[in-house]
């Protein structure tokens, strides 16, 4: 290899790899309205489980997730702290796709989440939502319209749970998601 094509090479990798990445960001939902569910709730009694009808009147994060899916196990902290720091009437669900008992326990003590973990071990509810990435999260209405989602990991942290409330109670406003969801500090 000459010296002019190794250079080459290196600028080719430089650019590729000091790129800056694109946060992900939420996008209005599109599809269909998604059907309820109800499934078995993780460390729970067997037979306990949550359904989606049962949690009426709260703005819900419905996050998809899986223990096996890196991003998904840097995600799931933010979710706590925003379910922590949440405004009264919000709620967050997270639904563990096609995963195995004994890593999720793991994933579940090490992060200390506390909201409701569901199994979706045959992916029929991720399937019925229209879930094709890991993480998703599809953010709900306290009518249960879906109005939101997120299909990648997401920086909870600059989220303000009482706007976020407040944005999805209001029509579709003509700004953007962002800027009306971002909180003024840093995430933490």
């Amino acid at each position: 290899m000459t010296s002019a094509t190794t250079v080459l090479v290196a600028l080719m990798v430089f650019a590729v790899f000091a790129a800056p990445v694109r946060a992900a960001e939420m996008a209005p939902w599109a599809g269909p309205p998604p059907p309820a569910f109800t499934l078995p709730q993780f460390g729970a009694a067997p037979g306990a489980a949550v359904s989606l009808a049962e949690q009426s009147g709260d703005t819900i994060l419905v996050h998809f997730f899986a223990s096996w899916c890196e991003s998904c196990r840097d995600e799931l902290p933010a979710l706590k702290r925003l379910a922590d720091r949440g405004a009264p009437g919000l709620r967050v669900i997270a639904i563990a796709v096609a995963d195995v008992d004994a890593p999720l326990r793991r994933l579940i003590e090490a992060t200390g989440v506390t909201f409701p973990v569901l199994m979706d071990r045959d992916r029929a509810v991720a399937r019925a939502w229209s879930i094709s990435a890991l993480p998703s999260t599809v953010v709900l209405n306290a009518g249960h319209e879906s109005r939101l989602i997120v299909e990648s990991d997401f920086a909870w942290d600059t989220v303000d749970p009482t706007k976020l409330i407040e944005r999805l109670a209001s029509p579709r406003p003509h700004i953007s998601v962002q800027q009306s969801l971002i909180t003024q500090g840093e995430p933490r």
